[in-house]
């Protein structure tokens, strides 16, 4: 087993991971079940990952001639991300490229696709890059670069406020390039970090006040005849100079028992992972961490199989330790046999709010790791294709209570608000009673269970009252506990507005 280092505080004064009293103060801010933070006790409450709904559609595919490598290739995952701006998605993806078997496996093209629906993208034809002795495409770098992806970093300035760290090929450091609109690029510097591979995840993180950067290295613990990926944390305060780092991610003793490899191959280790702070709940942070499944040999010795990688998810609340939900099963699944993603689905940073749904942006294809194509496929044809899943919005993960009913008693709470909101779904006759406590447990006047109005439907935000009214302001700063009796249902989040 890889032993998981805890590392140092963080480099800023607003350390995220630092002791809570024993009043959490949610102010007004989003609270998700993620975890048992929110539970000081509870009864037939069960805490349920709830996958994304695959919409099966095929958004952006290497369909152009400079960019489908031939028929053969196609899209690449690591490099592929997706922002909305002003009502526009802006999506930058790998297409390999026509020449890649010229230029080699280090090369690289970065596309870019608009849409103002989320669904129907189209192409701009910008005329930056020459390719084939025309101007006319869509691409924006093509150099030797590893992945990345494109974020907006509030710190620069307007000439460099698009970012993108990825390592460069064959060096191996991480070059930053900037860009003031996110189709003009520039190589800004290079830095040395050691190894870095795939897809490279940076941000700025308010709670530590600095940048983190959080990207995958191989590494060989000195008792296993094999190496294997890792996904580690650092952190920089100029986007050069990285420090404290941390590994976030790797197989446990968990992981190696799934199947018997041989000794110290991992029958699973982890690609990459698209990390995320929730904006809805900035305290919490996700990865949709790409599980990388190798464990037997192929048929005739080429590789080990399956070679396919799908989406895990993974929660925590301070950027560096983080859990696996679900009982670890798949977040985004692989296709069925014959479709467009039944091999490999990577996620791509970040999801993106549309009303009060999430979409989560994906690559799938149909051909593994080791460059084996489904055997269903039709025609026996690659497919590779940018999609989407959609969840509801906060529905990561719901604390669930079945047809017999459950409770659920937070510790004491401080908030700030004159009025309390539920992400709620129950069933026909299912309801959630709130009940507000003082710090002892005792109810208060005007808040029991018996001044509740039972909350029965499905609503984001459904409000809670008591007595025909909604107001909660004179608890406002006030030490409180909450009940929650509820019966079949699913409660996502709580806040108070």
């Amino acid at each position: 087993m890889l032993p998981i280092a805890l590392g140092s505080p963080g480099c800023g004064e607003g350390d995220a991971s630092e002791n809570r009293s024993h009043i959490i103060d949610v102010g007004s801010r989003k609270q998700l079940f993620i975890d048992d933070m929110l539970m000081d006790s509870s009864r037939g409450i069960r805490l349920t990952m709830n996958p994304p709904r695959k919409t099966g559609e095929v958004l952006i595919t290497a369909d152009e001639p400079w960019e489908d490598g031939g028929g053969v290739r196609g899209l690449s995952a690591t490099n592929t991300s997706i922002l909305r701006e002003g009502g526009l998605f802006r999506v930058w993806y790998d297409s390999l490229g026509q020449d890649y078997d010229h230029l080699g496996s280090d090369f690289r093209q970065i596309g870019y696709a608009e849409s103002e629906d989320g669904i129907h993208f189209v192409k701009p034809s910008l005329g930056i890059v020459e390719i084939g002795g025309s101007t006319a495409n869509n691409i924006v770098i093509r150099e030797n670069i590893g992945g990345g992806v494109v974020w907006i970093d509030p710190r620069a300035s307007e000439h460099e406020r698009y970012r993108s760290l990825r390592k460069t090929r064959p060096s191996g450091e991480l070059a930053l390039h900037s860009s003031p609109d996110g189709v003009h690029w520039t190589l800004t510097r290079t830095t040395d970090i050691g190894h870095c591979d795939t897809q490279s995840i940076a941000f700025w993180d308010d709670a530590y006040q600095c940048y983190v950067l959080y990207t995958r290295r191989w590494v060989r613990p000195p008792e296993t005849e094999h190496a294997y990926r890792i996904f580690r944390r650092l952190e920089s305060t100029d986007l050069v100079e990285w420090r404290n780092e941390e590994i976030v991610l790797a197989a446990d003793e968990q992981d190696l028992r799934t199947h018997d490899t041989p000794q110290g191959y991992p029958p699973v280790d982890y690609y990459g992972g698209a990390v995320f702070k929730y904006e809805e709940a900035p305290d919490v942070y996700f990865m949709l961490a790409q599980a990388f499944w190798h464990w037997h040999p192929r048929n005739g010795g080429e590789g080990w199989a399956p070679a396919t990688m799908d989406v895990r998810l993974c929660a925590s609340r301070d950027g560096k330790r983080f859990e696996r939900l679900g009982h670890r099963r798949p977040f985004i699944p692989l296709g069925a046999e014959g479709e467009f993603d039944s091999r490999l689905v990577w996620a791509m940073p970040n999801p993106i709010r549309v009303g009060d749904e999430l979409w989560i942006y994906y690559v799938g294809t149909n051909r593994d790791h080791d460059g084996f194509i489904d055997p269903a496929a039709p025609d026996g044809r690659y497919l590779g294709a940018v999609s989407r899943a959609v969840l509801r919005l906060d529905g990561f993960v719901s604390a669930d209570a079945g047809y017999a009913g459950g409770e659920i008693v937070t510790p004491p709470i401080r908030f700030e608000g004159s009025r309390l909101e539920l992400n709620v779904n129950t069933s026909g006759g299912g309801s959630v009673v709130v009940e507000l406590l003082d710090e002892s447990g005792a109810p208060i006047p005007g808040y029991t269970r018996q001044d509740a109005t039972p909350v029965n439907g499905s609503s984001v935000r459904m409000p809670v009252s008591w007595g025909g009214s909604t107001d909660v302001s004179a608890l406002s700063r006030r030490p409180i506990r909450m009940r929650l009796l509820m019966q079949d249902c699913r409660l996502y989040a709580f806040q108070f507005s």
